[in-house]
């Protein structure tokens, strides 16, 4: 139902609608109201401003955008959506989010009436379309790729430069050589990990990961787990804690342990060397939880709750930022059926950890 609000002219239509060659008025009259048909029936919102930029036409779209509340012009208009940043063009296509519901998106187009180039001030259509969904499908892709990006870099960085001077010519000393071959060696190491963690997350979210669903010695997973994570960086303390043999897991076991090593890792980032890591295992009812446990500084709920997303904001602190590993591990649980989670230690730290259903046996006839 159209609200009440300015007059719609159709004056704005008139020089839409096509024209016969004898443009007799009945033909003008059947034109006009089969194309306000057509933009009464689209599912976006369409308005027609005129030279003075006031709305003399808007189909059924905008009264649903804007729940009823009569749009009068074109700054009226405007002023239902955030402003935008400072230098952004106002013509063409924009993205703008209305203020009532921050939480949308619109893709708004300009297109000035009378033919290409000679407007002379006819005014202008502006065509307002949803695209929330669309966001939303692309924004995890599009943080994955800007994160990764971004921790290619290092790896890659430390490679090439650590290879180039291994192989100039001159006198190195001993020191300098095992440095060099052990920076290389570490983001390596890194760079692998970085390699796993993409060819999970692909076979994920393609639904190409092929579970064994086999039942999982976690004491074992963690074993491998520690072994791996130590033999790159020894200076850390890692214990191993809490169950010695506790009930199979239902899941796969190399996903189990990338799950597991991913957790390690993330605890000496951000913990810090000289503190030790210490990786509990605790049987739960219908589950089994393994929980690791840090000294990371500053462990805030707040923080700590954005763990296992993907955070691309520039003004998030690089410990948020810097979140595939264990992205790539919320998603590898959750497909075997457990569940994450991360949460400040009372003592000081973070816990990190997840949990997964016991198997099942099937009982013997």
């Amino acid at each position: 139902m159209q609200t009440s609000g300015p007059p719609r002219s159709d004056e704005p239509l008139r020089r839409l609608a096509p024209r016969s060659a004898a443009s007799p008025v009945e033909s003008a009259s059947g034109s006009l109201a089969e194309l306000r048909s057509v933009l009464d029936a689209v599912p976006e919102a369409v308005l027609v401003f005129d030279a003075e930029g006031r709305v003399r036409f808007a189909n059924p779209a905008v009264d649903r955008m804007f729940q009823g509340r009569a749009i009068v012009d074109h700054r009226d208009l405007m002023s239902r959506f955030e402003p935008l940043p400072a230098g952004a063009p106002t013509e063409g296509t924009l993205l703008v989010r209305p203020t009532r519901t921050p939480n949308l998106w619109y893709e708004l187009r300009s297109v000035p009436l009378g033919r290409s180039g000679q407007n002379q001030g006819q005014g202008r259509i502006l065509v307002l379309r949803d695209v929330t969904a669309d966001r939303e499908q692309r924004a995890p892709g599009h943080a994955y790729l800007s994160i990764l990006s971004h921790e290619l870099r290092t790896p890659i960085t430390t490679i090439y430069a650590g290879s180039r001077l291994l192989s100039r010519r001159g006198r190195r000393g001993a020191a300098a050589q095992e440095e060099i071959a052990t920076d290389i060696n570490v983001e390596a190491a890194r760079l692998y990990d970085l390699v796993e963690d993409l060819l999970a997350l692909t076979r994920v979210e393609r639904e190409l990961l092929e579970m064994t669903d086999e039942p999982v010695s976690l004491p074992r997973a963690v074993e491998v787990a520690v072994r791996t994570v130590a033999s790159r960086t020894p200076e850390v303390a890692i214990i191993a804690a809490g169950a010695t043999d506790p009930p199979a897991v239902r899941g796969d076991a190399d996903y189990v342990e990338h799950a597991v090593r991913n957790l390690i890792a993330s605890a000496i980032q951000f913990g810090g060397l000289e503190a030790p890591v210490i990786v509990r295992i605790e049987p739960g009812e219908g589950e089994v939880a393994v929980r690791v446990l840090d000294r990371r500084p500053d462990a805030t709920p707040a923080e700590l709750s954005m763990s296992f997303a993907l955070v691309d904001e520039p003004t998030a602190p690089r410990r948020l930022r810097l979140g595939i590993p264990l992205f790539v591990t919320r998603r590898l649980i959750e497909t075997m059926g457990g569940r994450v989670w991360a949460r400040p230690r009372t003592d000081g730290g973070a816990e990190l950890g997840f949990a997964l259903p016991a198997y099942a046996y099937a009982e013997a006839d």
